[in-house]
């Protein structure tokens, strides 16, 4: 396939992945990335974006090649790719999970100064996730709640919604070291803009 071809055929294949349509070939669709890639054709955030939406798509076996081509063009190159893959194992979508290498990679794109806010944002709600299922560590909710603080500072405004949770004690209350406060659940609700899970709270506790 002549570098002329790629815009065409990729372009044609990434909308057939966002519609799931069952006709996409989704295997050839990868190596066409994959080799679009060494080209220097994709950029490392449209590389990132392929990779998710096959993560998340509903066509058989798209996951599984969203694992597969994060590991064949190599996620230590770029954040995205990075967060990408972390999210993949803990979730664990497209294999098994390792949630040990997730988390420790969540870390590494918070610390990463080169990474943009959003990544980094995106991190530290998917770590917060981590702390407070227990999830590849021991559960730990003055962790996950600054975590969530973190990540909504860094723009992940869906943060939002589970730090209001916390404050209404649909979590971390096991402990009993934090009482239910409606104020700074609200608070934390407006703190998620336009978020629809947390504009649903903010209605139902007016």
């Amino acid at each position: 396939m002549q570098m002329e071809s790629w815009v065409g055929a990729i372009e044609r294949e990434w909308h057939q992945l966002r519609r799931a349509d069952p006709t996409l070939d989704v295997e050839k669709f990868s190596r066409h990335v994959i080799a679009a890639n060494k080209t220097g054709f994709l950029t490392p955030e449209s590389l990132a974006a392929i990779a998710n939406a096959l993560l998340t798509s509903t066509l058989s076996h798209a996951p599984y090649l969203g694992r597969w081509l994060l590991e064949r063009i190599g996620v230590n190159r770029h954040p995205a790719w990075r967060t990408a893959m972390a999210i993949s194992l803990v979730t664990p979508t497209g294999g098994e999970a390792d949630f040990e290498r997730g988390n420790a990679i969540l870390e590494d794109v918070m610390k990463d100064e080169t990474a943009e806010d959003r990544l980094r944002g995106l991190a530290a709600a998917a770590l917060a996730d981590s702390a407070r299922l227990g999830r590849g560590m021991q559960a730990d909710v003055s962790r996950a709640r600054s975590l969530y603080e973190q990540a909504i500072e860094l723009g992940h405004k869906a943060s939002a919604h589970n730090l209001g949770l916390f404050w209404e004690g649909v979590w971390g209350a096991e402990g009993r070291s934090v009482v239910p406060d409606r104020t700074k659940a609200m608070q934390s609700y407006r703190r998620g803009g336009d978020d629809k899970r947390c504009q649903r709270r903010l209605e139902a506790l007016r």
